[in-house]
């Protein structure tokens, strides 16, 4: 509900997670997370247009930055470190030698061969197109006809496809863009080997993604 706030910092305050929240606030134009122990960010961060500074500096957990921060000012530098994926808890992808971690609120993950949504997934995105996009009111849903943990979902969904822009809530299709293979990667100059990451809500969204298009 900070409508109004430009600028926050966080560094070095053993973060392990943020809220997903932080991608809503309309003004936020600046953020720094350095020197935490962050392991993912928000699917969405960097969506919002305000938000062109982003600093998550020395979190050698983290290895996927959204591909929304494509284009963005960011400082990666110290993160992506080694680690054993048994060390933390959490969902996580890889492709080829890169290995990312995913939010803990992502109960699945798909790949191009998974051509049907799970039904949960597709039952949460027809509620959010008919309620949210024409009626625009949750307030009928109660935690008795949906559990309390889907319901806050819907209010603020996982995530938006990073190609179609298609809510996501339970599922995402994720597609790994080493940031070596960016013409960012001089500007960094092998000081990180992070990747940025974009989630996708389906096989042909993930299919047709281009970072650099």
């Amino acid at each position: 509900m900070c409508l109004s706030l430009q600028y926050l910092t966080a560094d070095r305050n053993h973060l392990w997670c943020v809220p997903r929240h932080l991608c809503q606030l309309p003004s936020l134009n600046e953020l720094s997370m350095a020197g935490n122990r962050l392991a993912f960010l928000p699917l969405d961060l960097g969506r919002s247009r305000e938000l062109q500074y982003v600093y998550v500096d020395n979190n050698i957990h983290l290895k996927g930055l959204p591909s929304y921060l494509y284009n963005k000012v960011i400082g990666c530098n110290g993160c992506g470190s080694p680690i054993k994926v048994s060390e933390v808890k959490l969902l996580s992808f890889s492709s080829g030698q890169l290995t990312v971690f995913l939010p803990a609120e992502v109960k699945s993950i798909g790949t191009e061969t998974d051509h049907v949504l799970p039904l949960q997934e597709l039952a949460m995105r027809i509620l959010y197109n008919t309620y949210y996009r024409f009626l625009k009111d949750f307030n009928f849903l109660t935690p008795i006809s949906l559990p309390k943990s889907l319901l806050e979902l819907l209010h603020c969904p996982l995530g938006h496809c990073h190609r179609c822009s298609q809510p996501m809530f339970t599922i995402v299709y994720p597609k790994l863009c080493p940031l070596r293979e960016t013409p960012m990667a001089g500007l960094h100059q092998g000081r990180t080997t992070v990747s940025f990451v974009a989630y996708c809500c389906s096989t042909q969204c993930l299919q047709t993604f281009d970072l650099l298009s």
